[in-house]
C-alpha cells in the first residue's frame, strides 16, 4: 500500500492546554479493544478511576462517562490526567491519533488533518499547498476488491473538481457555483452507468425554492452539542441578504478543498460525488452567516467541524436531506450561493 502525507500532516502538534477549545470536552471518547485490555492491567489509583469511568453506550461501544461535558481525565489545567501519568502510548487509539484522519482505499491511504482542531485548522489554513501531494502520485491496484477502472474515473473527476475550486481568475463562490454544476454532470453519468437513482436528486421532490434562513433553520434542527454553536445559530441575522461567501474566498478554498480530498473517493462505495460538494455548499452557507469577522473564521470553521462534520447522526441527516429535499438541489444551492 502507497502512503500520502499531506503537508501539514507532519507539521501538527497538540498545543494542549493552550488550545482555545479541546477534544477534551463535548465527544465521548471512545476507548478501542486493544487499549481496554491495557486497562484492564493497569494498576495503581489512575488504573481503578479509569476502569470506573468506563461504560458501554446504546451503540455497543467502549467509552469514558464525561463529567459536565468534559472527559473525566481531563483536569482543571486543561492536561490530561493519563499522558502526565503514563505519557502518550497508554493513551486510546481515538486520543492517540485525532486530529490525523487515516483514508483507507486498500491500494493507497491518503492522510490529512481534520478541520475540528483549532491547531490543525490554523495549519491547514494558513498553508498554500496542503494537499497537493494528494494530485501526484502512482500506485498498483491489484487485489483491491474494487472497480479499478471506477476510482480512476474518481481521481481524475477529483482533480477537475480540485482545480475547479483552485482556479483564482473567478471568485470563491462562482468556482463553488461551476463545481456544483460540473459534479452534477459527474452524477448523472455515474447514475446512468450504476442505473442507479438512489444516489442523485432524482427522487420526487417539491420544487420551492427555499432562502437561506430555511437552510440556517434546518442546521438549527440538527443534535447541537455546545450551547456555544446553538446561540451562534440563533444570533444570524440575515436581513434578506444572501451569505457573503466572497468575504472569506480564500479560507473557502481550503475547506473545499479539505472536503473534495477527505470525501469524495467515498463514492467507490457510495456511487455519490456529488453530496460532497453540496457538504462544501452548506459549510460556506452557514460558515458565512454565522462569522461575522475574519478574526473568528478559525474558531467557528473547527465548531461547524466538531457540530456537523464529526457528528453521525448530524451527517446522515443531511445526506438524506440532499436527496429528499429540493432546498438542497443543486438548482436551489446555485440560487443561495
Amino acid at each position: 500500500m502507497k502512503n500520502i502525507y499531506s503537508d501539514c500532516f507532519d507539521k501538527f502538534k497538540c498545543i494542549a492546554d493552550k488550545c482555545p477549545d479541546s477534544c477534551c470536552t463535548g465527544w465521548d471518547v471512545v476507548v478501542d479493544d486493544e487499549t481496554y485490555e491495557l486497562y484492564k492491567e493497569l494498576d495503581g489509583s489512575l488504573g481503578e478511576k479509569i476502569r470506573e469511568a468506563m461504560t458501554v453506550d446504546r451503540d455497543g461501544d467502549r467509552i469514558f462517562v464525561l463529567q459536565n461535558g468534559r472527559c473525566p481525565f481531563f483536569n482543571r489545567d486543561n492536561l490530561c490526567d493519563i499522558i502526565i501519568e503514563k505519557g502518550d502510548n497508554c493513551l486510546c487509539r481515538t486520543c492517540r491519533e485525532f486530529p490525523r484522519i487515516r483514508q483507507d482505499y486498500t491500494a493507497f491511504c491518503e492522510h490529512m488533518l481534520s478541520f475540528a482542531c483549532p491547531e490543525a485548522a490554523r495549519l491547514m489554513l494558513e498553508s498554500e499547498n496542503d494537499c497537493k501531494s494528494f494530485d501526484r502520485y502512482e500506485f498498483c491496484f491489484d487485489n483491491c476488491g474494487y472497480s479499478t477502472e471506477f476510482m480512476e474515473f474518481l481521481l481524475d473527476v477529483r482533480s477537475k473538481s480540485v482545480e475547479i475550486l483552485r482556479d483564482k481568475s473567478l471568485s470563491f463562490s462562482s468556482r463553488l457555483k461551476k463545481c456544483l454544476e460540473f459534479n452534477k454532470e459527474v452524477q448523472n453519468k455515474i447514475d446512468s452507468f450504476y442505473e442507479d437513482d438512489t444516489a442523485s436528486e432524482k427522487r420526487p421532490q417539491n420544487d420551492i425554492c427555499q432562502d437561506v434562513a430555511y437552510i440556517i433553520e434546518f442546521f438549527k434542527s440538527l443534535d447541537i452539542m455546545t450551547d456555544k454553536w446553538a446561540k451562534m445559530l440563533q444570533n444570524v441575522n440575515l436581513r434578506g441578504e444572501k451569505p457573503k461567501i466572497d468575504r472569506f474566498g480564500e479560507y473557502f478554498e481550503k475547506i473545499a478543498l479539505y472536503y473534495v480530498y477527505r470525501y469524495y473517493l467515498n463514492a467507490i462505495d457510495s456511487q455519490n460525488v456529488l453530496n460532497t460538494i453540496k457538504k462544501i455548499a452548506c459549510a460556506c452557507i452557514v460558515i458565512s452567516c454565522v462569522c461575522e469577522d475574519k478574526s473568528d473564521f478559525v474558531q467557528i470553521a473547527c465548531l461547524y467541524s466538531k457540530e456537523v462534520e464529526h457528528s453521525y447522526e448530524n451527517e446522515e441527516a443531511l445526506e438524506s436531506e440532499f436527496c429528499e429535499n429540493s432546498a438542497f438541489s443543486v438548482k436551489n444551492l446555485l440560487k443561495l450561493i
